[in-house]
């Protein structure tokens, strides 16, 4: 991923520079990221990758970020396809670098920061969405902490977008492309528009872009409208060695449909075997057993075949939100002297995204945690054939009646979607000059804002819910005869009139004002079976609910840089120094409507969010010093930089440093090192979010039968401590309820980097340039949250139950809990989350980069290959053994090894390109399941039938045109071989979604420059 930052010429793949004499490179200064100092010589002490304005527009995607991400030194966190994984994410583009996280990767324009658009993530990480493609000059990538020089949130290192800043002319750019299925279409259009002035000391550039990207589903993929995957179907005992009993725990299988949910309605009868038989509800409303083979482990095994549903139907399954952009841009600076050159840039930029992937409301019995989330078999929708199949399971007689769960997926409903509009302005207003000969400074104000509206399409109120799946007969119901007319119970019982449970203080308060008209307006909803829900039962459960979210951003800096020239001189040349200060200011916001805020709705009830400002003053310098030039070795130069910054709140004073070496024993062969330490203090969201309610999707009790073999030797017996029976096998049906929220007693986070390499331009090979660069971060005092998994897993994982984990939560006694909870299951919303200074995260890894250029004798011959060979990537959130590793590394989206090789030829009006990706293999769980940890044997050694993920190879191939000077066309195919991700993933989890998902994708362009 390294370079050698020959960053005046960063379009080509190797600058014209590298092979220029060492007295013309000497003649040209330039502020290479990672630094403030200008120097001669074009070469960086730490590591950088750039990327050309121009490889944006050689692929089919839209989205910048996603094509950065394909760069082996980024984690595919935060892509196009997997941005809906989270509340208020999708659309979302947030760069991750190193994997140490978004929060961790500063993203800088023009080596400012920028306003951030995650308000429900981070609040700190701007969406790359919102840059504007076609000003962009280059990408600077940084690898290792950056914070001496940029600040807070350089712990993984900086990403810079560098912007035209001398645009002459006007050009209009358009590009289009599909998928070979008919979808994902995406579509680009942008002018660009610039010229000099005043002899040439002035220059003002404007840029307009509109560009969409098309959501699409399963159901149109082959591959993913039959829901394929693992199905765990062994457990293995308490102390099996290696956590292997010699039968796999999981068989893939294709054509899985649950064995739980169903569209219609499933009612679980008769136990056999230990499991539920299910029941679905026919489209007439009548009962009949789910047919195909059942598979898995569990009161609730899914199914391969037969009438049950897979969900993969229609949009329920969404591979990607749709997107559209509108973006425009003004950049200009006028030189009044050389030492006064005023300067702007301004943006606005709209994004709306339809984040489609939740699919629709659905229910369990459990779902709203009220006892009246059930149905009685005298309800007047059920049918008789129904009726007598619930009575018979309970053993009634006809004319006795009783209360029963049944589970259903909601489809008529319409799915639940987030329509967000999300809007971002930033201005940069300031002065920079050159005097002294040699030196130059910048004064600069910048302001950005960003503003969220989010409409939460298809939310069901679920106070009206439970009203209106309680329907009577309403003579019946008064104590007469039937009539007929079907109402809902709490119109003719005033007993029936209950406000939803479970709420406390001012939501219960809002709930129980809500309830009058609640009651008078309910309309009773038939949910046996498929198309029985009338427009006025959905009309009066749906409810779009309204969240708004908005972050704002003030910096205002100062630097001076320059060097001794004039007074004084090392034997390598004159001291290069930058000192300079800075002021941030941060603020963030967050809230819902009345009702969703109160927890009325299903969507996720989060509280008000509105924290004091974020504010930090800062002081920096900067110092190189050239020992040795051009003398019995070509250089040897020290480098070095330290920053204090003062934050309100508990972070306080903290200090940043770093040192650095360059040292070049002849011109050809340059070594460099660098150290860094680098903080993070922790943002508004990490200090002062209030707890709010929370799901853990896919949650499983460790001390579950099923599950108690796969955790420590210490796992059975802390369970049986803690009271839990050995004939308890609870299995979740849906997500387990937590609480989460900030802590504002955090501390800053500190890192440590290492940087050790070379880089290799012999000049008996012109057009060449190899470098390494080994990088080792290691991340102390991590702020992080053990998900709701890890705290209960560590509970009864550890020595004994005298652990901070197992006061965290709560289990239910021999009675049940108040929620429904069965006999001894973890008591919902008794855990809580928060985030706490304790944990450590460690990466490790060599880069490499070699780059070719070459005229031949019919064309040029460009060739680039990027290479990561990733060692450690570990993170310990053990505090009971800090020392225990948790390897991520080779874990489903960090592969040890990935590349890409670019390549081109150019032969006169045609240019042929060639893009390989690859991707190494991945375990399909964790690392440690089937391999050795710090000494530790494998922890379930027959967990899967395979040991890896197969490694992918990506090929996409392009074609330019150059029609006349003012004319040029492309066009490209990306993912030739049409790849798509392995074993039934989507690409759209955490980790999956470092596949491709979209398949082979045609695109065209053109360009027109006047």
């Amino acid at each position: 991923m390294t370079t050698p930052a020959l960053a005046q010429d960063a379009a080509s793949p190797v600058s014209e520079k590298a092979t220029t004499t060492a007295k013309e490179t000497d003649d040209v200064d330039i502020v290479v990221t990672g630094s403030r100092i200008r120097r001669p010589n074009l070469e960086s002490t730490v590591p950088i990758t750039s990327i050309s304005g121009d490889e944006f527009f050689q692929t089919g995607k839209t989205s910048i970020g996603d094509t950065l991400n394909e760069l082996p030194a980024l984690r595919s966190t935060f892509s196009q396809s997997n941005s809906t994984r989270f509340l208020g994410t999708a659309g979302l583009n947030l760069l991750d670098l190193r994997g140490l996280g978004t929060q961790r990767t500063l993203v800088l324009v023009n080596g400012r920061r920028h306003v951030a658009g995650d308000i429900l993530s981070n609040a700190v990480s701007p969406d790359t969405n919102t840059f504007p493609t076609d000003l962009i000059e280059r990408v600077d990538i940084v690898t290792g902490g950056n914070s001496a020089i940029y600040g807070s949130d350089a712990i993984a290192g900086v990403v810079n977008f560098v912007l035209k800043d001398h645009y002459q002319g006007v050009q209009i750019r358009g590009q289009g492309g599909i998928s070979q299925e008919g979808d994902a279409g995406s579509y680009y259009i942008s002018a660009l528009a610039g010229t000099n002035f005043a002899e040439g000391r002035g220059n003002v550039a404007i840029n307009f872009e509109y560009a969409r990207q098309n959501d699409f589903y399963a159901s149109g993929r082959k591959n993913l409208r039959n829901n394929q995957g693992f199905v765990t179907v062994d457990s293995d005992p308490p102390g099996a060695v290696n956590g292997s009993d010699g039968v796999f725990d999981t068989r893939f299988v294709t054509d899985i449909r649950s064995g739980l949910y169903s569209n219609g309605g499933t009612f679980l009868s008769s136990l056999s075997d230990g499991a539920y038989t299910p029941y679905l509800f026919t489209p007439s409303g009548d009962l009949v057993r789910q047919t195909g083979t059942r598979v898995g482990l569990g009161r609730f095994p899914s199914y391969i075949g037969g009438n049950g549903d897979n969900f993969r139907g229609g949009t329920q399954f969404g591979l990607s939100p749709k997107l559209e952009r509108y973006s425009a841009n003004l950049i200009a600076h006028y030189e009044i002297s050389e030492a006064f050159v005023p300067f702007i840039e301004a943006k606005y930029v709209r994004t709306d995204s339809l984040g489609n992937s939740s699919g629709p409301f659905f229910f369990s019995g459990g779902t709203t945690g009220s006892p009246r989330e059930r149905f009685r078999t005298d309800n007047p929708y059920l049918s008789p054939q129904a009726a007598g199949v619930i009575r018979d399971y309970y053993g009634l007689t006809p004319d006795q009646n009783t209360s029963f769960t049944f589970l259903k997926n909601a489809v008529e409903l319409t799915n639940r979607e987030e329509k967000a509009r999300r809007e971002t302005y930033r201005a940069v207003g300031g002065v920079r000059g050159t005097f002294n000969d040699d030196w130059n400074y910048e004064v600069s104000a910048n302001y950005g804002e960003f503003r969220e509206n989010t409409r939460l399409l298809g939310n069901v109120n679920l106070q009206r819910f439970l009203l209106a799946i309680d329907a009577v007969d309403s003579g019946l119901a008064a104590g007469g005869a039937a009539t007929g007319n079907i109402v809902c119970r709490s119109k003719v019982v005033p007993s029936a009139r209950i406000a939803l449970e479970g709420l406390t203080g001012a939501a219960a308060a809002y709930a129980q004002g809500q309830l009058a008209n609640d009651v008078a307006s309910c309309v009773p909803i038939n949910l046996f079976g498929q198309g029985k829900i009338t427009d006025a039962a959905r009309n009066y459960l749906l409810q779009d609910s309204v969240a708004r979210g908005k972050i704002t951003q003030f910096v205002g800096s100062a630097f001076l840089s320059g060097d001794t020239s004039q007074w004084f001189s090392l034997p390598g040349g004159p001291v290069g120094f930058a000192v300079g200060a800075e002021y941030r200011r941060e603020t963030a916001s967050y809230d819902q409507d009345a009702a969703t805020a109160a927890g009325l709705t299903f969507y996720n009830s989060i509280p008000p969010f509105n924290p004091p400002a974020f504010e930090v003053k800062e002081a920096y310098a900067e110092l190189r010093l050239p020992l040795i030039k051009d003398s019995f070795i070509n250089e040897l130069t020290l480098s070095g930089a330290g920053r204090v910054a003062d934050y309100k709140g508990s972070a306080g004073t903290v200090y940043s440093y770093n040192a650095g070496v360059d040292f070049a024993p002849v011109r050809d062969l340059r070594f460099r090192a660098n150290y860094s330490r680098a903080v993070r203090a922790p943002n508004l969201v990490d200090l002062f979010t209030p707890l709010g309610q929370n799901y853990a999707p896919g949650f499983s009790d460790p001390c579950s039968s099923d599950n108690i073999g796969k955790g420590s030797s210490t796992r059975a017996a802390n369970c049986g401590a803690a009271g839990v029976p050995t004939t308890y096998n609870f299995e979740y049906q849906q997500s387990l309820a937590f609480l989460s929220g900030g802590n504002n007693a955090l501390k800053s986070e500190k890192s440590d980097s290492y940087t050790v390499g070379g880089v290799f331009q012999p000049r008996f090979v012109p057009g060449f340039s190899l470098s390494v660069d080994y990088y080792d971060i290691t991340v102390n005092n991590v702020i992080t949250a053990p998900s709701a998994q890890d705290i209960v897993d560590a509970c009864f994982d550890a020595a004994s139950l005298n652990n901070q984990f197992c006061k965290l939560f709560s289990r239910a006694g021999a009675g049940g809990g108040p929620r429904g909870e069965e006999p001894n299951q973890i008591l919902e919303n008794s855990l809580n989350v928060i985030p706490l200074n304790y944990a450590k995260l460690k990466v490790r890894g060599i880069d490499f980069e070699a780059n070719y250029r070459r005229k031949l004798g019919f064309g040029e011959f460009n060739f680039r290959a990027i290479y990561t060979l990733a060692l450690q990537n570990d993170s310990f959130l053990n505090p009971v053994d800090p020392n225990r590793a948790d390897q991520i590394l080779e874990e489903l989206g960090d592969p040890k090894h990935s590349f890409n090789i670019n390549t081109s030829l150019k032969m006169g009006a045609f240019t042929i390109g060639h893009k390989l990706r690859y991707i190494g293999k991945m375990v399909p769980n964790q690392y440690e399941d089937a391999h050795s940890k710090q000494g530790r044997a494998p922890q379930n050694a027959d967990a899967f039938p395979i040991v890896y993920y197969p490694e992918r190879w990506y090929n996409d191939v392009r074609l330019d045109i150059d029609a006349t000077e003012k004319f040029n066309f492309y066009l490209g195919i990306d993912n030739v071989a049409n790849e798509i991700p392995p074993y039934g993933l989507t690409g759209v989890g955490g980790g999956s979604a470092i596949y491709n998902n979209i398949g082979r994708f045609f695109y065209f362009g053109a360009v027109a420059k006047f």
